[in-house]
């Protein structure tokens, strides 16, 4: 198998990159293998499936990527709404870099994932939502902290939620599907239109 003390991460961030390009229905083992430098029987002794395999690397990839980043983003020591525009302008720095990279915007990994595994995978589905869940909390807390600071123009924080949140990976799916960044122009302007935000200057 070669380098065995690393082949299970090394399938589970390949199988995280090769999803998020091509598409979990597109994956399979033996790509997966190749792209790790790991033989397909060896896949086995790590994970039972190919959704296994994928609920792993999704696991992985928020521990190591996603939630320091969204920790960081949204700290607490950052007014309210600063928190939502760092979060928009990274979020679009990093589909400009897959853009670069790839050749096109690839959209939120979680949320691609959910719209095509459903019907084949529950399982992986289910953990996608999960991990969506999870995202739209640190939202949810930064339009609450907004609310609280009077900044925010709202009758109802869970509505807000959902309404920035379907705003958001709207824009992420119509951005993949388009193959362009142009659905991620001015969300975070958007936000603030959503939000009843009618003076942003006042946060400080």
């Amino acid at each position: 198998m070669g380098r065995t003390s690393d082949a299970k991460e090394r399938l589970m961030a390949a199988a995280g990159k090769l999803t998020w390009q091509q598409g979990y229905n597109a994956v399979t083992v033996y790509a997966i293998c190749e792209r790790a430098g790991v033989k397909k029987g060896s896949f086995y002794y790590f994970f039972k499936s190919k959704a296994e395999l994928a609920i792993a690397a999704m696991e992985n990839a928020w521990q190591t990527k996603a939630r320091p980043n969204l920790d960081a983003v949204f700290s607490a020591s950052n007014p309210p709404l600063e928190r939502l525009e760092r979060y928009f302008e990274g979020m679009y720095q990093m589909q400009l870099e897959m853009s670069r990279t790839q050749g096109r915007a690839l959209g939120c990994p979680f949320f691609s994932l959910s719209m095509e595994s459903g019907g084949l995978d529950p399982e992986v589905w289910e953990a996608s939502q999960r991990y969506l869940k999870r995202k739209s909390k640190y939202i949810e807390a930064a339009i609450r902290d907004a609310q609280a600071q009077g900044l925010v123009e709202i009758d109802s924080v869970e509505e807000a939620v959902e309404g920035v949140w379907t705003l958001l990976e709207g824009a992420l799916a119509r951005s993949r599907a388009q193959g362009d960044l142009e659905p991620l122009h001015d969300l975070y302007d958007q936000t603030l239109r959503l939000l009843g935000v009618k003076h942003p200057a006042r946060e400080t």
